[in-house]
Formats: structure tokens, sequence, C-alpha cells
């Protein structure tokens, strides 16, 4: 009965609160014959069944814990957040390629209670250069030494908001967070890069706890950004009404879900702008999405000179320009989307 009740709460660890319709999604999920999807699917289940193992890493992890890493190296951290299909996945998946960083795996996902012990025993260094497709599914990637969004992670640091979504950092959640971030710097003696969307709405609290972090804050076209969000309502919630991504839970349940996700949009680039004036321009960049994709090396070049300045990458990887994914695929949608930031934006001139 003990050990049911663990694998039933280890379960609800990976399926987020805001996916009413699990079965569904996973129905979605193999339908969609994306490897990341379908590597997804594995690891999740695999999860599940070794939850023991976890619990057990987990009792030598706490045993094992080192009691002074004032001596060892703690940062910098950079953390890539902003809106959900805004292209953070995919500078994610870049700059780990680029940089000399150390970043979650998605083995991790086995051993979310005891990812700093895991990713000792098990983390392998990655050939740079070697993954030039950068294909994700919904922020998954494919591959047990592919970087990980780590929300099995951050769901134990974050709490969710009215919408499911969890945005919403505590005081404890903020300590337990800078905990790992620097004993997993310590572990690798690098500098980390992380990626949580939901961060627009609490950078300030993670730099509160966290000495020595900075945001790589993603943004991108609003009319295809509106598309995406849309398109993900249906793929992931299977429900266009039901809102994907951080949102003003004070808006919704609209009428119209388009007007919806601009009114969505609108409010998460207003709420980056706040992060970026509480924490500082210096620590809080501002990045587009058809800019990076134009020249990422731009990026790259920027975080070495003004973030890593004392570190060395033996193996320095320059990377090219890559075909964004901005194309209509929905002609009667993308002139709806259109016609309202027309109004939208006449009304605001007006």
């Amino acid at each position: 009965m003990w050990l049911s009740e663990k694998l039933k709460s280890s379960l609800s660890r990976f399926i987020p609160k805001h996916v009413h319709d699990p079965f569904g999604l996973i129905g979605r999920m193999l339908k969609s014959k994306e490897r990341a999807a379908i590597f997804t699917l594995l690891l999740t289940g695999l999860g599940v069944l070794l939850t023991p193992l976890d619990m057990l890493l987990q009792y030598i992890e706490k045993r094992r814990k080192p009691k002074q890493l004032s001596n060892r190296s703690n940062g910098p951290h950079i953390i890539i957040c902003g809106p959900a299909r805004s292209g953070t996945t995919l500078v994610y998946q870049m700059l780990t390629d680029a940089l000399p960083v150390a970043y979650v795996k998605n083995f991790t996902v086995l051993f979310s209670r005891a990812p700093i012990l895991a990713s000792a025993w098990f983390s392998r260094n990655k050939k740079k250069g070697t993954d030039k497709s950068y294909k994700n599914y919904y922020g998954k990637t494919a591959g047990f030494q592919s970087p990980s969004e780590a929300n099995h992670l951050w769901n134990g640091w974050v709490d969710g908001d009215a919408s499911g979504f969890r945005t919403q950092m505590n005081a404890d959640g903020g300590r337990r967070m800078a905990e790992f971030f620097t004993r997993f710097s310590a572990l690798h003696q690098l500098p980390t890069l992380s990626k949580n969307n939901n961060a627009n709405a609490f950078a300030d609290v993670i730099a509160d706890h966290l000495d020595n972090v900075y945001f790589i804050c993603m943004r991108r076209d609003t009319r295809y950004l509106a598309q995406s969000l849309i398109t993900a309502r249906m793929e992931i919630n299977g429900n266009i009404n039901q809102s994907y991504g951080v949102t003003d839970v004070t808006s919704l349940d609209q009428a119209d879900p388009i007007a919806e996700v601009i009114d969505q949009i609108t409010f998460l680039n207003n709420l980056a702008i706040e992060q970026q004036q509480k924490i500082g321009k210096d620590r809080f960049w501002f990045v587009d999405y058809e800019e990076f994709c134009k020249n990422p090396q731009l990026l790259v070049d920027r975080v070495k000179r003004e973030i890593l300045t004392t570190q060395s990458d033996p193996a320095p990887v320059s990377l090219q320009p890559i075909k964004n994914n901005n194309k209509i695929t929905n002609p009667e949608l993308f002139e709806r989307l259109q016609s309202l930031l027309r109004t939208a934006r006449s009304q605001t001139t007006a």
C-alpha cells in the first residue's frame, strides 16, 4: 500500500496540473510520430518504474551532501525564459552546444529526487556540434544526454497559479532552487545553463536567492507566436479554449480564444519588462527569436564576453544561421490575428 501511494505520487510529478486530459495528450503525442514526443513518453514511463531506485538514491544523496561549497565554482548561472513557443528550447539547445556550461540532462527525469548524484554518476560529455537538427516537441528533446527543461525539478520549487501553470516561487522554493544550482555548478566546475519559460513571472525571486544569475528572455513576432500558441492549445490541451503557457489569470474564459491569446502575449511582454526593470538590463536580456536565427553566434559571443568572462572553452563551436519556423499554417486564423492586432494598434494610437 505504501509503495502504491508513492508510485501514484511519482506519476503526479510527471503530469502538469494544467493538463486536464493526460490520456488524450498521450494519444496526440503518439499520433505526432515526433521522436522527442515518443522519447518523452518512454522517459515518463521509466521514471515511474524506477521510483524505488530514485528514492534509494535520494537517501544516498542526502547523506553525501558536501558540507562546504564556498571554495568551489558557483556560476555564473544563465536561465532562458520567455513565452512558450517563442524559441526558448531552440536557444537552449544551441547554447548548450556552443558554450562551456553544465545543464540538466534528460536522464535526470528518472532520478528527480536525486539529480545531483545521478548527474555525477551518469553524465557523459557531449560531442559539440553533433546535433544540427535541434528538433524538439513543445520543449521536450530526445536522448538521455540531451538538454532537459527540467520541469521535474522546477515543479518542486515553484507553485501553480489559478491556471495550473507554476508561476509562484516562495522563499523556501527559492532556497532549494539556489542550493541545487550551486551544487550542480560545483559538481561540474562549470557555469550553469537552464531553461524555464515561466521564469518570466518570478525571475526577481530567483535573483533574490541565486547569486550571479542572468536571464535571456526570448521574444517572437506576435503574429507567429499567437498562431503557435493556438496550435499548442489544440495539440497539447486538445481544447482551443484552454490556455497554454503563462497567462493573466484574471483574463481567462474570454469568448474569443484568439483575442485571449493576443492579450496573453501582451501580458507576458509587460511581465518581462517589469522583470527587467527589477533586475537590470545587464542581467535580464531581451533576444528576438527571428534575429537569433539569423545569427545565433552573436548571442554566443555576447554571453562569452559579458557573462563567461573568466571561462575558457577548449573546443569552441561556431553556430551557423538556422531557418526560423515563422510560416503561415492556417491562413484564415492568421488573417484573423492580423486584423485583431491592427485594431489593437489603432486603439492604442487613437
